[in-house]
């Protein structure tokens, strides 16, 4: 069908004048200090419980912000929540810190200094913390400092009626389909969110690699789009056993738990206990539990701490996607800018409407082998990839998806998205400065951004203020509780799946 048609058939179905889109924004930024490197000082107490707050925790390190956002269906809105909480953790930094703007870290001195987030005494934080020492020791502790952003999409159950699924099955299905035309269309996230074509040296100290020297402290990829996404970057070698096509849940469900239950031999070797007898890992799978799935998207449903992202998708279906690969912009204060956003959604919901065909092995292995191409040579508009069944220019290719992505924006009715869209102009360059290391553009650009953040008078806080101090209240209440053995928890949270 083509796209006018298929977007016709949906205007008669009031599906555009009744789409409800809801959308919310997890973003990391690592803490430096007034020299740019990584913070050696725990999670600020100001900002309240790494645990317990539910909009500013911590990733992998203690150093790693992890801002979460409530779901929303104005992007204005989303938008000003991002924008006050980075207003007041920017207020409430430990002395001369900054949040580093790029999503490849600073240079790295020692891998030591890098401290693993802890969570307190629970057994859930306990875990927490177990589940990141399995990240260092499977991975190393510098791969896992490198930042991003997920975007968190869905539609409203009504605006779903319109496109005729009336079950938690029909969403499942529709679900699905949008995440596997996502992964067919992940290289224009790439080169359009792409924003990592450089990395400091102690990044990949001691490992391979095949990047060459940008100048003294640096290496590059001439068109790279995200290294991030690369070999060297968030990506995880025995993840390549998997066989995830996202063709029906209860297969991608028999795939994920195939994947925590049965013993890799790597990560067996390492054992699950330390010579101390503490915990290092969950489990000895390929992924010690589900949040260790590294993919450009996941099908996701929202459940209380302590449930098993497995046992809710088993039981519930899906609820939303997390797009996952997306770089920060260096370029906006708070990584991500509102056009960015409306790109996502249009992009999101032509996954959702355009037609999509069950992923066999064969296309699999070749958007595999397509995302290595354009995570390493994107920027060049010559690269072949395959768009609509067929081989074309990555340029060719992007221009007939703007088009379709223009055409779908006159629908929302909202000059915004077309604006979006308008102003996603030529095909990216990268730009090099061989005279200035990736550390210091990065420290000045963190200064920018601290002072720009700084300055805004208007937001207002008073909520992140009282979310803080109620999470710190909360933290010190459930410390007191008396929990089961450790070891019987670690032992009852892997019989759950």
């Amino acid at each position: 069908m083509e796209f006018h048609t298929l977007l016709k058939n949906l205007n008669t179905k009031s599906f555009f004048s009744d789409l409800i889109i809801e959308r919310g924004i997890e973003k990391e930024s690592l803490r430096i200090d007034r020299n740019g490197f990584i913070s050696k000082s725990d999670h600020p107490k100001s900002l309240g419980s790494s645990y317990t707050n539910s909009s500013i925790t911590t990733d992998f390190a203690e150093s790693l912000i992890e801002i979460v956002t409530p779901t929303y269906t104005n992007i204005d809105e989303l938008y000003g929540k991002l924008k006050a909480i980075h207003v007041f953790i920017n207020q409430n930094l430990n002395d001369g810190e900054m949040l580093w703007p790029f999503s490849m870290p600073p240079r790295i001195g020692t891998e030591s200094d890098i401290k693993i987030a802890t969570y307190g005494r629970t057994n859930m934080g306990k875990l927490k913390h177990v589940y990141r020492r399995g990240l260092a020791i499977r991975y190393g502790k510098t791969m896992q400092c490198v930042s991003g952003i997920h975007y968190n999409f869905s539609i409203a159950d009504r605006s779903f009626k319109q496109l005729g699924c009336m079950s938690q099955e029909d969403r499942n299905t529709a679900y699905l389909d949008l995440i596997r035309n996502f992964k067919r269309l992940f290289w224009f996230v790439l080169i359009e969110f792409g924003s990592s074509p450089v990395v400091d040296k102690s990044f990949v100290a001691d490992r391979d690699n095949d990047l060459d020297s940008l100048n003294k402290t640096d290496l590059f990829k001439l068109n790279a789009t995200s290294l991030r996404m690369s070999d060297i970057g968030y990506q995880s070698k025995a993840q390549k056993n998997l066989n995830f096509k996202y063709n029906d849940l209860d297969t991608f469900l028999l795939e994920l738990k195939k994947a925590i239950v049965n013993p890799y031999p790597e990560f067996k070797n390492l054992g699950l206990k330390d010579n101390e007898n503490n915990f290092q890992q969950i489990s000895n799978g390929i992924l010690q539990i589900e949040n260790e799935l590294y993919d450009c998207i996941r099908p996701k449903r929202a459940g209380e701490s302590g449930q098993r992202p497995y046992e809710l998708l088993k039981n519930q279906g899906i609820q939303y996607v997390e797009v996952r690969g997306i770089d920060l912009d260096p370029n906006e204060a708070i990584g991500i800018s509102k056009e960015q956003i409306r790109l996502l959604d249009l992009l999101l919901i032509y996954c959702l409407i355009t037609p999509s065909s069950k992923m066999t092995n064969e296309e699999k292995i070749k958007i595999e082998q397509q995302d290595v191409s354009v995570i390493k040579s994107g920027r060049d508009p010559n690269i072949p990839i395959i768009f609509k069944n067929k081989e074309t220019k990555i340029a060719s290719a992007r221009d007939e998806l703007i088009e379709d992505l223009r055409k779908l924006a006159y629908e929302f009715k909202d000059n915004s998205f077309i604006d979006a869209v308008n102003n996603l102009g030529d095909f990216r360059k990268n730009e090099f400065k061989q005279d200035k290391s990736f550390h210091d553009i990065g420290l000045n650009r963190a200064i920018e951004n601290h002072q720009l953040l700084n300055s805004f008078s208007n937001i207002d806080v008073k909520l992140c203020e009282k979310e803080a101090s109620e999470s710190l209240k909360e933290f010190d209440k459930i410390n007191l509780k008396q929990e089961i053995a450790f070891d019987d928890f670690i032992e009852t949270y892997n019989s759950k799946i």
